[in-house]
């Protein structure tokens, strides 16, 4: 192998010739041991050499061009602490190979074992599997980030940088630095990385040694999940009124309408318009003569039953009239800019569609009783005895809760500019 004239810098390293097959490595003259490995095809990395139990080893320390290359003074660094760490008996390369072995011998990645856990996971409450919308935001965590079909770059998934490494070796190092990674994006994502991480090796009985998700784990070694926080941004009152009115001039248009429909429905935007997962309100679910629709797969997994206001009733008839049963009833996933033109003429700001959820249980909760919003909103009882087994609320009842809310929206009954509604 060539040695250097003189000592390998940055621009030395740019400077070497490509060889005429196969590579070569320039040895660095000042540097015992360490050199730069240059492939016919332009590549270069910095490679050490030295001797270890009586044995020439060479190892490759790190790109010198291209993506991910380090600087010449960065690689003999890195060598120094490589060096080091052969002459104590541990080996990076050996260590990779290892755990690599391990997960193929295993068959459980922490990839694959979040695969198996979504595709197998039951809820222990109904013994239903998990919501293709859940599956597929766990499976994202695990994937490479890239350019998405609008031209946008998008980041890794949460758990990607784990997605290769066996479950079985998952240490609680690991757990941390996924977790003060995902601090840096947002809290709410940090939380739910290590909620899913958690529920993984928890399904595949794997424990990890000193887990900062543990209970078991000392408090100041342990990472303490931030609770599940709301935050509800309905229309401003005083705003509403204005809202409507803008939303109502374009009536007939299919996104205008379906985003007033979730305002006097409370409906999901997701049941309403659907998404790449669901179909959203389908013809064969509206009853126009018994005034009701009927929402078959909803978040919570159970039916539910939305009697219809006379304004939602006018909002449905025209956008069902000659469609077959399996078509949509608002043919469109995203409203987005037919909201932002409503939302810019009635002067509110960051009002999307689940926003209008937000303002109907708003209105709704000044207007009829907490049991009965609670069932509008199809949200479940948990572990509320009273709501569950005591409270029942009839179709009539419920329509009358429904039409008030209504009636408060369109202006039938006068709006108070001054109720805390919506603040």
């Amino acid at each position: 192998m060539p040695a250097a004239n003189k000592r390998l810098t940055d621009s030395r390293v740019r400077a070497l010739p490509l060889p005429d097959s196969s590579e070569v490595i320039w040895w660095c003259p000042e540097t015992p041991g360490f050199g730069v490995r240059v492939s016919a095809t332009g590549v270069k990395a910095y490679v050490l050499q030295r001797r270890v139990e009586g044995k020439d080893t060479r190892r490759t320390l790190a790109k010198a061009t291209g993506t991910g290359a380090v600087s010449c003074e960065a690689a003999r660094q890195l060598m120094t602490t490589i060096s080091s760490e052969l002459a104590l008996g541990k080996d990076r390369m050996v260590d990779r190979k290892a755990e690599k072995i391990a997960a193929v011998q295993d068959g459980t990645t922490l990839a694959n074992a979040l695969k198996a856990y979504v595709h197998g996971k039951r809820r222990g409450k109904d013994g239903l599997a998990l919501k293709e919308r859940t599956k597929a935001d766990y499976v994202s965590m695990i994937a490479t980030g890239g350019t998405a079909k609008d031209g946008k770059p998008f980041a890794d998934g949460a758990l990607a940088s784990l997605a290769g490494k066996s479950i079985h070796r998952i240490t609680a190092g690991d757990i941390r630095e996924v977790y003060s990674a995902m601090l840096k994006r947002s809290q709410r994502q940090a939380t739910y990385s290590m909620q899913v991480l958690r529920a993984v090796l928890n399904w595949h009985g794997v424990a990890v040694a000193d887990s900062p998700l543990a209970k078991a784990t000392a408090g100041k070694n342990r990472i303490i999940l931030a609770p599940t926080a709301g935050k509800p941004r309905p229309i401003p009152a005083e705003k509403l009124a204005a809202w409507w009115a803008a939303a109502s001039a374009k009536g007939g248009n299919v996104a205008a309408d379906g985003c007033r429909f979730i305002l006097l429905t409370g409906c999901r935007p997701g049941e309403v318009f659907g998404s790449e997962h669901v179909l959203g309100l389908l013809v064969k679910d509206v009853d126009l003569i018994g005034g009701r629709i009927i929402l078959q797969d909803t978040k919570n997994r159970k039916e539910h039953t939305i009697m219809l206001s006379t304004q939602a009733l006018a909002l449905l008839a025209p956008h069902i009239k000659g469609k077959k049963p399996n078509a949509k009833v608002f043919d469109i996933l995203y409203p987005g800019k037919t909201l932002d033109a409503i939302n810019a003429e009635a002067e509110v700001t960051g009002i999307t569609p689940h926003k209008l959820r937000h303002t109907f249980a708003s209105v709704a909760e000044e207007l009829v009783s907490g049991y009965a919003l609670k069932r509008m909103l199809n949200h479940s009882n948990g572990d509320d005895v009273t709501g569950g087994h005591y409270v029942g609320k009839s179709e009539n009842q419920l329509k009358t809760a429904w039409q008030a809310v209504a009636d408060f929206i369109t202006g039938t009954i006068p709006l108070d500019t001054d109720s805390d509604i919506g603040r």
